[in-house]
C-alpha cells in the first residue's frame, strides 16, 4: 500500500536536499530546495493559514511528495534550478520559453573546434555562450566570427595531426572563396588554429580589446619577419573587430567585467533585463520574461532568475550588480565565484536604474501586446504617457465628475477605462452625505475620498491615473484626498471650456493639441463621467417624484404600491377605502389592510 503525506512527512531527514511536489496524476508541480528539509517540507502540511493565496493553492493540489537528500545547501540549489529547468513545473518561478532560446556552442573537444547554433545544453566538454533571445542576433554573431576568424563549418572529423597522402588535398568551396582555413587539407596548424579558437571564446565574453592585443603583437612579429601575407590577415582581423566595438553605446574603465540586472514586475508580468558590460563597454542588453511571479517577493524572484540564468554559464563576470540583495545571496555568490554589489548613487546606480526602466518599458509593450482593439485605441494610451510625462503607462484611468441640481440630489460618479477601453464592471456612483448646499469642490473630496478608502477592496482595482472633470479647484479638492493615503496614483484634470489640462502644483496647463489622440481619448473618458453622473442624478429624481406615502409603510413594497395604486388611483382613495374594498387588491390580507388604514391616518395627522 502506497504511504500517505503524514507517512513520507515522518521519514524525511533533517537533511538538505531538493523536495518535489506532485499532482493526482503524478505530475511534478513545485520543486523547492531547503537547508533542512524536514522543517520546510513540513511547514507546508502544518500551517492553518498561508501568507500567500498561490501557495494555499499549491498545497490543496499535493496528492504526494518526494525528496532527493544533497551533500550541501549549494548541491541542492544546483539541482533545483535543474529541475526546474527539465520539469517546468506550474508553480515554479521560471523564464517564459527557456527551452526555445539559442546558444552558440564552441565544440573545444574537437581537435578543431566549431562554433554552432544550438537549442540544448549538454555535459559535452563544450562551451556554451547565450542564450539569445533574438533569434536574427545569434545567426548574424556567428556569421561574424566565420567572418573574421575563418573558422570550419563542416562537420567532418579532423584528427590533430592532418596526413598529406593525397586523398585529402581537395578543400570544399569554402577554402576556394576564403571563408575557412581548411584544417582538413593540413592548411592550418592545430596550435594556429586553437589560439584563433581562443579569441573567438574572448570574443563572445566580450573581451576584444584584449583580442586587439594580440592579433597586434601578432602582427607585428609577422611583419618583423616578414610574413607580410599573414601580417594582413591580423590586420583585417583587427579591424572586423574595431568595426563591431564602435557600435558600444558605452564606454566605462571603472566597470570594467560587469553584469547589471534589473527586473521589473506589473500584476501578471515580469521582466528581467542584463546589461552586459566587458572591458568597460556595454556590448549587449538582453531580455526574459518570466512566469508564476505573482506575490512573489523581489528577492526571491532575482534569486531564482540568476540561478536559473547563469547556472552551467561560461560568461560569467566577477561582478552582478543589481536593484537589491536576492535570496540566497550567500549561496548564489559562492556558486558563481562573483560578488553581488547593490549601488546606492553614482554612475553604477544609474546603470541598474538604466536595466530597471528597460525591463519596465518591455512589461507595459507586452501587457499592450495582446490587446484586440484598435491601434488608435493603443496609441492612444501611449501617447498619453508622453504627453502628461509619466512614468508608466496610464493603462487604467478613472475619471470623477459631480452633478446637482441647486444643492439637490447631489451625486458624483466615478467611470473606469483599461487599455483605452471602458470597464464597466469598476464604474462607481456616490450620493453625496457630507456636503450641505452647493460646494463642488467639497462635494469631489467626498467622492474621490471615499472610492481610494475602497482600493483595497477585492473588487476595487487601484488606478494608474485618476481623471477629473473640472479646474483647478476640482483638481485641488481631489489631490487633498490622495494626499491623505499611501497610492501612488497620478492626477490631473479636464477643463471643458479650454480643454486644457490642468496638474497639481503647477500653474500652468499642459496643452495637448485637439487633433491628439490622447486629448480625444481624456475627452471620451471625461464625457463618460459626465454622462453616468447625469444618468444616476435622474434617477434619483425620478425616484423621488414617484414617492408616496405609501412608502413609508413597513410591509408595503414597490409591488404592492403598484398594485394598490393601479386599483384605486390616488392615496387619498386609498385613504377612503374600508378594510374590505382593500382585501379586493391581490396581495393585501385583512391584517395588512387594518395596517395600511391606521398608517395613512397616522401620516395624514403629522
Amino acid at each position: 500500500m502506497k504511504p500517505t503525506i503524514q507517512e513520507k512527512l515522518k521519514l524525511i531527514p533533517h537533511n538538505p536536499g531538493v523536495y518535489l511536489m506532485k499532482s493526482q496524476k503524478g505530475t511534478i508541480i513545485y520543486v523547492g530546495k531547503a537547508k533542512d528539509l524536514k522543517k520546510r517540507v513540513s511547514s507546508y502540511f502544518n500551517r492553518k493559514s498561508f501568507d500567500l493565496p498561490r501557495t494555499e493553492v499549491l498545497v490543496s493540489r499535493i496528492a504526494d511528495l518526494d525528496y532527493i537528500v544533497t551533500r550541501s545547501e549549494l548541491d541542492a540549489l544546483i539541482l533545483e534550478d535543474t529541475l526546474i529547468k527539465k520539469h517546468r513545473p506550474k508553480f515554479n518561478i521560471s523564464l517564459k520559453d527557456d527551452k526555445r532560446y539559442p546558444y552558440l556552442k564552441v565544440t573545444i573537444k574537437e581537435a578543431f573546434p566549431r562554433v554552432i547554433v544550438t537549442r540544448t545544453l549538454a555535459r559535452d566538454g563544450s562551451k556554451y555562450f547565450g542564450p539569445y533571445t533574438e533569434s536574427h542576433s545569434v545567426r548574424n554573431t556567428l556569421i561574424l566570427l566565420e567572418k573574421i576568424f575563418k573558422l570550419r563549418t563542416c562537420n567532418k572529423f579532423i584528427p590533430k595531426e592532418v596526413k598529406k597522402d593525397g586523398k585529402e588535398d581537395r578543400a570544399c568551396l569554402n577554402f576556394q572563396i576564403n571563408k575557412c582555413d581548411a584544417p582538413c587539407i593540413g592548411n592550418i596548424s592545430y596550435e594556429e588554429y586553437r589560439e584563433r579558437i581562443d579569441q573567438v571564446i574572448l570574443f563572445l565574453k566580450g573581451k576584444t580589446d584584449t583580442i586587439i592585443s594580440q592579433l597586434r603583437s601578432q602582427m607585428e612579429r609577422a611583419s618583423e619577419s616578414r610574413q607580410y601575407e599573414k601580417a594582413s590577415q591580423y590586420r583585417d582581423r583587427i579591424l572586423g573587430i574595431t568595426h563591431v566595438t564602435r557600435k558600444q553605446i558605452m564606454n566605462n574603465r571603472s566597470l570594467a567585467d560587469v553584469d547589471v540586472i534589473g527586473i521589473a514586475r506589473y500584476e501578471a508580468e515580469c521582466c528581467s533585463v542584463i546589461l552586459k558590460i566587458r572591458d568597460g563597454k556595454l556590448i549587449k542588453k538582453e531580455h526574459y520574461f518570466l512566469e508564476n511571479t505573482q506575490q512573489e517577493t523581489p528577492a526571491l524572484i532575482l534569486s531564482r532568475f540568476i540561478t536559473h540564468y547563469y547556472n552551467y554559464r561560461e560568461d560569467i563576470p566577477p561582478i552582478l550588480m543589481m536593484q537589491q540583495e536576492p535570496e540566497d545571496s550567500v549561496l548564489i555568490q559562492e556558486l558563481l565565484k562573483s560578488k553581488i554589489f547593490i549601488p546606492q548613487r553614482g554612475d553604477k546606480k544609474k546603470l541598474v536604474d538604466m536595466a530597471k526602466h528597460n525591463a519596465f518599458l518591455l512589461v507595459e509593450e507586452k501587457k499592450l501586446a495582446h490587446i484586440k482593439s484598435s491601434q488608435r485605441t493603443v496609441f492612444a494610451v501611449k501617447e498619453l504617457k508622453e504627453k502628461l510625462h509619466l512614468d508608466r503607462l496610464p493603462r487604467k484611468i478613472a475619471a470623477f465628475d459631480v452633478s446637482n441640481l441647486f444643492g439637490k440630489e447631489a451625486v458624483a460618479s466615478m467611470v473606469f477605462f483599461f487599455n483605452g477601453k471602458p470597464k464597466k464592471s469598476q464604474y462607481r456612483r456616490f450620493k453625496i452625505k457630507m456636503v450641505p448646499g452647493i460646494d463642488d469642490y467639497k462635494m469631489m473630496n467626498e467622492a474621490v475620498t471615499r472610492y481610494l478608502s475602497h482600493i483595497d477592496d477585492k473588487n476595487v482595482e487601484q488606478p494608474d491615473l485618476i481623471l477629473i472633470d473640472g479646474g483647478k479647484g476640482q483638481l485641488s479638492a481631489a489631490m487633498k484626498a490622495l494626499e491623505k493615503t499611501t497610492f501612488s496614483i497620478s492626477l490631473f484634470s479636464l477643463a471643458k471650456r479650454l480643454e486644457e489640462v490642468f496638474e497639481p502644483g503647477k500653474k500652468e496647463p499642459i496643452i495637448i493639441p485637439k487633433t491628439s489622440y490622447a486629448l480625444k481619448l481624456l475627452q471620451q473618458i471625461r464625457d463618460e463621467a459626465h454622462r453616468f453622473a447625469i444618468t444616476y442624478h435622474k434617477k434619483l429624481r425620478d425616484k423621488k417624484t414617484h414617492y408616496s406615502e405609501l412608502d413609508k409603510i413597513d410591509g408595503i413594497g414597490e409591488k404592492r404600491k403598484m398594485l394598490l395604486l393601479s386599483y384605486f388611483g390616488s392615496v387619498q382613495k386609498i385613504r377612503e377605502a374600508t378594510v374590505e374594498e382593500l382585501c379586493l387588491v391581490p396581495g393585501i390580507s385583512k391584517k395588512i389592510a387594518k395596517k395600511i388604514m391606521d398608517s395613512l391616518q397616522i401620516i395624514s395627522t403629522q
